[in-house]
Parts: structure tokens; sequence; C-alpha cells
């Protein structure tokens, strides 16, 4: 063999050679560029799947609601990796032809909503996309505070002997305080009540009556005259020790223990005599309890709850009836 003719084989060789390095070379670069693509992928979809798993209480997790957010996981991971082969296949000129499938359509928009997310490969020239940060959800601790307190509804005594008794709708309460929340457990779910208010009853006998002291005994007496407006209004000092249930993140209920301290009384009268019309206002002691006690159930939002309080001794001295409320307390 001539010198030349081996010179041209051992170009020959070297040419396919170089080729099959230059093809090894490129196989592996798009090779790299792809599992670089997946290992984006994988940490996009763990982010997402650690994002979503924060959003959970941390003391009971639904079985549901947890199953349901790592078969969606699975299926995001499967339909990701299923089009970044496919995708890989056709740069490698090997394209099966299965993304044109109608059944594949779902699947996707999914890798394309992905893909537009993951960092390119600075190497192609292509710009690297923003990493989508992963929100953190921070779970505060249930802390002490005071909430003012607003107490409204209306009046009424227990007797049975009572044939006059007072109006539901004209007899009404009302208070003004401060309560401290006092959790229990680091959710708040359970709370101590602590609190301190000032509250006025007013109570309205039905038909001509009025109040009358005699010998140291509140009674309900005719008037001479017809009415247009009769009321005792009583002034209170109160404070509260309670316990409330929040087993939701609205619902609430709960119970409370009060005692009270008397302050003062008005009652006036207004009425009408030969077409003139007047008005009294008598401020004085009218025998009620110098100090009291009872209890009050509550239920309904955080916020917002309907009551029913009970006096556990007579509202009047010398008296054998109590006190009732009924009505709604606004925190």
């Amino acid at each position: 063999m001539k010198r030349k003719h081996l010179f041209l084989l051992l170009l020959m060789v070297w040419g396919a050679v170089t080729g099959l390095r230059a093809q090894n070379e490129e196989i592996n670069q798009k090779a790299q560029a792809h599992f670089q693509r997946l290992d984006s992928i994988s940490k996009h979809l763990e982010n997402q799947l650690q994002a979503q798993l924060n959003e959970l209480p941390a003391d009971s997790i639904p079985a549901d609601q947890l199953n349901k957010i790592l078969d969606h996981y699975a299926d995001d991971w499967d339909y990701a990796l299923f089009w970044e082969m496919e995708r890989f296949r056709k740069d490698l000129g090997a394209d099966t032809g299965q993304e044109k499938e109608s059944e594949g359509e779902d699947a996707t928009q999914i890798f394309r909503q992905i893909i537009k997310i993951i960092p390119k490969d600075k190497k192609s020239g292509k710009k690297e996309g923003k990493k989508t940060p992963t929100k953190k959800v921070k779970v505060t601790k249930a802390r002490t505070h005071v909430e003012s307190i607003i107490r409204w509804g209306l009046n009424n005594t227990m007797d049975p002997t009572d044939s006059t008794g007072y109006n539901n709708w004209g007899s009404k309460y009302i208070s003004l305080g401060l309560e401290a929340q006092i959790p229990f457990d680091k959710h708040g779910h359970i709370q101590g009540l602590l609190g301190l208010g000032v509250m006025w009853n007013k109570l309205r006998p039905n038909g001509n009556f009025y109040h009358r002291v005699i010998n140291d005994k509140v009674y309900r007496t005719q008037y001479a005259h017809t009415l247009t407006e009769n009321k005792l209004r009583t002034s209170w000092l109160y404070g509260t020790l309670g316990l409330r249930f929040n087993p939701g993140k609205r619902f609430s209920i709960g119970a409370e223990a009060y005692g009270k301290l008397h302050l003062t009384d008005k009652q006036k009268l207004a009425y009408k005599d030969n077409y003139a019309a007047y008005k009294t206002s008598e401020k004085r002691d009218f025998k009620a309890t110098r100090m009291n006690y009872g209890f009050t159930v509550f239920a309904g939002t955080r916020g917002l709850q309907f009551s029913f309080s009970m006096d556990i001794l007579p509202y009047f001295q010398n008296q054998n009836f109590r006190l009732y409320q009924i009505g709604i307390i606004l925190r």
C-alpha cells in the first residue's frame, strides 16, 4: 500500500473518530441540559409541596386533605417527567409522536406551566428564570390581651307570685367594661376571662305602677295619675371570672360567674293632669341588694355571643324574686 493511500485511510479513521466524539459530546451536552431541567422541576415541585403542607394545621391534619395534596404532587411529577423525556427524545432525533395524542393535551398544559419557572442553562444563552419563593406560614402563639366588652339586653324577674311584673321590652340593661382574655393553650382554643365594668339596669313595671319604699321594703304601687313614663334605673359595679372554649375559627361557647356592687338608684315618672305634663325624678335608695352575684352562659361567634344571666340573691332587699337577663355580648 502506498504511503498516500495509508495517509488517506488514517485521515478517514481520524475523521470518523472525531465525528463520533463530537456527536457524543453533543449528546452529553443535551443530556446534561435535560437533567438540569429535571432537577429544577423536582426542586420546584418539592417547594410547592412543602408550601401546601405548611398551610395545614399543626395540631390535627385531615387525612383526606393530605392524601389529595400528595396525589396531586405525584401526578404533577409523572406528567413533568414524561414530557421532559419526550422532549429529550425529540432533541436526539428519536421522536415517538406521542405528544400528538389527544389524551396528552392536559399533560402538555401542565408541563408548559412547570417549564416556565425552570431556570434555563446558562451555556445555551437563554435567560435564567426567577425562582419562586417558598411562602412560609408562621404560626403565632396566642397571648393574653385586653378587649373592650359591651353587654346589652332585656331584664325581668322570676317571681311566680308577681301579678304585675315588668315590661320585657321596656326593661333593659347595658354595661361597658374591659376584659382580659388569658389563653391556656398556644392556639387560644381555651381562654380564661377576667372582666371589670359598670352596668345600668332599667326596670319598668307593667300598667300604672311605680316603685315605693315603705318600712325599708320596696313595693310596686298604683299611681294616682295615668303614668306616661315609669322606670327605675340602678347602676352597678361588676366583676367577672369565666372560661371560654373556641373549638373552631369562629364558634365560641363559655360560662362565667359575676359579682356586682350596688351604686345608685333613680326613679323617673311622667304623667298628665288637667292637660299639664309633669315629670319627677327621685334619687334615693330603693333597697336593691347591696352585693349580688350570679352566673352567665353564652354561645356564638368569637366577637358576638348570645347570653343568659341570672342573679342568685333577690334583686331587692326583703323580697323573694331574682333578676334574669337575656341579651348579647360584643367583644
